[in-house]
């Protein structure tokens, strides 16, 4: 799996010439996120130039030449059709590079995702990367429009650690009905509603077991499985290993 995804911090101060960048061409997708600075690359024969608080998707077998950095901050990646649980977002489908703006606090948690996506490729944690690559790509549209409805509740989801919550009171909380909730999520990003609340409840266990002065016990009722029997069992169920087999692995 590890060949089929890659994560890079980016993290360039000052201004990069070109004679110093190289061109290239991958056999798969690869995406760019700023969180400071300015990057101007030359796809194609077309030139994109990236700010903060964007985000580009570049499709498969694209001449790539990256022209220059400015003080540049942020995250470069690359991933396979293959490593996607489904191919079929329309970002996907597009034959030209697309461009996402995210401003204030969609930003935010776009960088807070690329920074925990990071963390999960140091740990071989496939199963989280593959959720955040459709997370990603779920909010990216061709015509560069996002789904209100399951944009809000993954930022909720992920924002925060507020992973306790149920379907129910996310639906609240975007005033809509569960069934309504479900259908959405499940419309735009392939995943149900519990399928995301289970993968962030996973991603927050295995976050605070890293910290042994965490007990578990407690551990169970901050990602919202108070009983800790039943939240063992649930950790296993989704990763193979007891709360204290991976606290001590």
């Amino acid at each position: 799996m590890k060949n089929k995804i890659s994560i890079h911090e980016l993290k360039v101060e000052g201004y990069s010439e070109p004679v110093d960048i190289s061109e290239y061409i991958l056999d798969r997708f690869a995406y760019g996120f700023l969180t400071e600075g300015e990057a101007l690359a030359d796809i194609d024969g077309m030139n994109y130039l990236m700010g903060p608080g964007q985000l580009i998707i570049v499709p498969e077998s694209k001449k790539i030449l990256l022209k220059h950095y400015n003080c540049s901050h942020g995250y470069i990646g690359s991933f396979s059709l293959s490593f996607l649980k489904d191919a079929s977002y329309p970002v996907l489908r597009s034959p030209k590079p697309i461009v996402q703006s995210f401003w204030f606090d969609d930003a935010v948690f776009m960088a807070n995702l690329f920074k925990r996506m990071l963390t999960a490729m140091e740990d071989k944690d496939f199963t989280f990367l593959q959720s955040a690559i459709d997370m990603i790509l779920c909010q990216v549209r061709p015509a560069g429009k996002v789904a209100a409805i399951p944009e809000k509740f993954l930022q909720l989801v992920f924002e925060g650690y507020n992973a306790q919550f149920s379907v129910s009171d996310y639906a609240a909380k975007l005033n809509v009905t569960p069934n309504y909730l479900n259908k959405t999520v499940k419309q735009h990003t392939h995943r149900t509603a519990i399928d995301w609340i289970e993968i962030a409840r996973i991603n927050m266990a295995k976050m605070l077991l890293k910290d042994h002065t965490v007990p578990i016990g407690e551990i169970a009722g901050r990602v919202g499985v108070p009983d800790q029997s039943y939240f063992a069992r649930f950790f296993k169920k989704k990763t193979g290993f007891t709360p204290s087999e991976f606290r001590n692995q």
